[in-house]
């Protein structure tokens, strides 16, 4: 019987308390900066180093977390070591490290019951939210699993978020999954970042690249700057023969060289996955989004590797649809792609997507384009 120590009184204390009698562990006492000497019949103490110091401390608290573990840093104790949130008690420790990519991984691998059983995901920012430009050194060194995609040192935020400066710190096993961020390029030729971006929350109030538009779409951009006015003039020549087909194809394959270089160092593969499924099913809403067909077969990959039952996985909304784009016609018939999509960004949440309940087909997502990027009406 392992002893602890819970650092809470409240409710979670309460839970957890309850939940812990006649198990594996022995509560030696509470600590809680609140004044009581008895909690359930055991001692509640004051946290002090001497008191935080003899047991594993279990933290029952989600709210002041993060206020807890300054108070136990300063006693010199290790988070994940000396001290776990108290989901964590009797798992296995994993930290996701990477983009937006992660967080859909996380709610898949969640949606396992035995990997819930036996792991616990240690919530870290994701690349683009971290505005620190690192992680603690004592978190990498602590967790069992860390589980990273190939960030490079010359990423835009941070060398110290790179594979470069975090894999030495790592004591544990290391699971290496693919980063396609920017792969879905090779469906949508038309989508431009740059200084035309419009920096914009969208009507929901998130604060998002874009606003409703992450990448801005060069043709119509192009036809707004020569005087067209005219929504339906404007699909006319999307449908139309923009690009030509042998570049199309040129640009695929080039593309797919690229990431295959950089797969050999992926523990989990992904790219022959797409190779066999992309002219039957979706791969992409978007340059830097995959669709959850991808990012699932990423998470059974990942479950395979941590030795668990790939069929306890269940499905998940398709969050990243909210920025779909629409794939042009002749890239259809460049890449022969077979699946048909009348509609987009039919995924909730509708304010998230689009300004209108309606069903956005082409000629509503050019004029919803027109309206939230220039400011125009047809």
């Amino acid at each position: 019987m392992k002893n602890i120590v819970i650092w809470g009184t409240g409710v979670i204390g309460r839970s957890l308390y309850y939940n812990l009698c006649g198990g594996g562990y022995n509560v030696k006492y509470f600590v809680d900066n609140a004044q009581r000497d008895v909690f359930y019949n055991c001692k509640v103490l004051r946290p002090t180093k001497e008191n935080c110091s003899k047991y594993l401390v279990v933290v029952a608290s989600n709210l002041y977390y993060e206020d807890i573990a300054i108070q136990l840093m300063e006693y010199g104790l290790e988070e994940l070591k000396d001290y776990i949130p108290y989901q964590a008690l009797g798992k296995k420790i994993v930290i996701l490290h990477g983009n937006c990519h992660i967080g859909i991984i996380k709610s898949y691998l969640n949606t396992s019951k035995s990997f819930k059983d036996k792991y616990y995901i240690y919530s870290i920012p994701m690349i683009q939210h971290n505005k620190k430009g690192y992680i603690k050194e004592h978190l990498l060194s602590n967790c069992d699993v860390f589980i990273y995609q190939d960030i490079q040192a010359d990423n835009q935020y941070d060398i110290r978020l790179s594979e470069e400066y975090l894999l030495p710190k790592v004591r544990n096993m290391k699971i290496c999954i693919p980063n396609i961020y920017g792969m879905g390029k090779i469906f949508y030729p038309q989508a431009k970042k740059g200084k035309e971006d419009c920096l914009w929350s969208n009507p929901s109030g998130r604060e998002i690249p874009g606003g409703l538009f992450n990448f801005r779409d060069e043709n119509i951009d192009s036809l707004w700057r020569k005087g067209e006015r005219k929504i339906e003039k404007i699909v006319e020549y999307l449908r139309g023969p923009i690009y030509d087909k042998e570049n199309v194809k040129n640009e695929f394959e080039h593309m797919f060289s690229k990431m295959e270089e950089r797969e050999k160092h992926w523990d989990v593969k992904i790219l022959e996955y797409i190779k066999q499924n992309y002219k039957k099913q979706q791969m992409f809403y978007e340059p830097a989004h995959p669709c959850n067909n991808i990012l699932r077969k990423i998470s059974e990959e990942i479950l395979v590797m941590l030795d668990i039952d790939i069929n306890e996985l269940q499905e998940i909304e398709e969050s990243f649809g909210v920025s779909e784009m629409p794939i042009y016609k002749c890239v259809k018939e460049a890449l022969e792609l077979k699946f048909e999509r009348k509609y987009i960004r039919n995924v909730p949440p509708i304010e998230e997507s689009k300004l209108t309940e309606k069903d956005m087909d082409l000629k509503e997502y050019c004029r919803e384009y027109c309206y939230w990027c220039f400011e125009w009406l047809d």
